[in-house]
């Protein structure tokens, strides 16, 4: 499956969520999560990244999960 989506949301919901994801990082716990639709459970061993990005006088940072689907 390939898929490239994001999902534009408000503070309160963005809050929570980094909440939550924070304290399952913290703790060394999968997380389950919702995007658009599609739900997904990160496991405790994805990799974890920082990226920032500049071009054309716009800025993105990203906090990025990667993991593997276990079939490679």
């Amino acid at each position: 499956m390939q898929r490239d989506v994001e999902k534009i949301t408000n503070r309160e919901y963005f809050a929570t969520t980094l909440r939550r994801i924070a304290d399952a990082v913290e703790q060394g716990e999968s997380f389950r999560i919702q995007v658009e639709g599609h739900r997904l459970t990160v496991p405790a061993d994805a990799e974890l990244s920082v990226e920032h990005e500049a071009e054309g006088g716009l800025e993105e940072l990203e906090l990025q999960f990667k993991w593997g689907d276990g079939n490679s």
